[in-house]
């Protein structure tokens, strides 16, 4: 087993939720289908230079070390938005790539990062980072949706500036083994974060998420949710931490996971923490699990549905509100499509 994804909570380690099983040996680095661009942002760099970030120190030299695709996006002003496609196949089966965007002040953007592929024994490792200056806004929504046998680690880390606003959702379906390292750093007075996630596991897939929100600035503001669902045997560690920090004067963080067991081999763990040094902020964690609201179940059933089928319906309508942040129709019907398809229960 290999110490990765790990919580700074030596109280937790009875858990056993930062030891995680798996080999990562990539030992070479591997032609990819896309050209990678070629000047790094300096600004990024700068704000990224003496911080602790990812999945590991093994994760990130792994990344660093064999990386064969590099997208840089250095933008001001009002933006479109963007996809980048991180797509693999038999013929291009690793992906070690780095995306990094840096607003400027009073600037606006809004990214789909979809990572898919056809074929087995895909491998993707990906660092996103973003660097948001003063009054800029970002949407973001990271899709990972990779068949199965696949492995999945991604690292993504933002930096929150004064008065700065990012908005990310984090949807993940399919694939065998999934590590995800989530950072937001709300460095800036006023930073602003939303943050939701929904993921789905079957058969025997393992899924491994830390959930980290650092509050650093006077009055910052983080939400946390994440949503999720289980069956077979399928196995996933969810880490949500909010550490309000010293002068972080007035925050207030909140954070938690709900997710639902359809079946009593799968293996949850779930530990949201709440960190605080400060005197005068508010902070929220909470966790549920296997539960869904009794009345609207209830009256779902009422309406001549058995309870698998209104359990199903329930959780479908839950997944709606962070797939609907997709602006790609035809993802987002053909995502809708494989949450019904894994969803379906005898």
């Amino acid at each position: 087993m290999s110490k990765l994804n790990e919580m700074r909570m030596y109280a937790w380690n009875h858990t056993g939720l930062n030891w995680v099983d798996g080999e990562h040996s990539i030992k070479e680095k591997k032609e990819y289908l896309k050209k990678s661009d070629e000047n790094s942002i300096e600004e990024l760099e700068n704000a990224f230079k003496n911080l602790e970030y990812g999945l590991g120190r093994e994760i990130n030299k792994e990344n660093k070390d064999f990386r064969n695709y590099s997208l840089y996006r250095n933008l001001s002003g009002i933006n479109k938005t963007e996809t980048i496609d991180l797509i693999m196949d038999q013929e291009n089966p690793t992906l070690l790539c780095g995306v990094d965007i840096n607003l400027k002040e009073n600037s606006s953007a809004s990214f789909l990062i979809n990572a898919f592929g056809s074929g087995e024994n895909l491998y993707i490792n990906s660092q996103i980072r973003v660097n948001l200056k003063k009054s800029s806004k970002a949407k973001i929504v990271i899709v990972t949706n990779l068949p199965e046998k696949s492995k999945n680690l991604l690292s993504f880390t933002s930096i929150i500036g004064e008065d700065a606003f990012l908005d990310i959702s984090y949807i993940e379906l399919g694939n065998d083994y999934s590590l995800v390292n989530i950072k937001n750093i709300l460095k800036g007075d006023r930073a602003k974060l939303v943050e939701e996630g929904i993921y789905f596991k079957e058969k025997d897939q393992f899924l491994d998420i830390l959930a980290e929100n650092d509050h650093y600035g006077n009055k910052t503001d983080s939400a946390t949710l994440f949503n999720g669902a289980l069956k077979d045997r399928a196995s996933k560690n969810w880490k949500g931490v909010v550490d309000l920090k010293n002068g972080c004067h007035k925050a207030d963080g909140k954070i938690a996971d709900y997710s639902m067991m359809f079946s009593d081999q799968v293996k949850n763990k779930t530990a949201p923490i709440l960190l605080c040094r400060e005197k005068e902020v508010a902070g929220n964690h909470a966790a549920s699990v296997g539960r869904l609201n009794k009345e609207m179940l209830f009256y779902i059933m009422s309406r001549g549905f058995d309870k698998k089928k209104a359990e199903s319906m329930m959780l479908e309508a839950t997944f709606a509100k962070t797939l609907d942040k997709i602006e790609d129709q035809k993802l987002k019907d053909e995502l809708r499509k494989k949450v019904h398809q894994m969803n379906t229960r005898d």
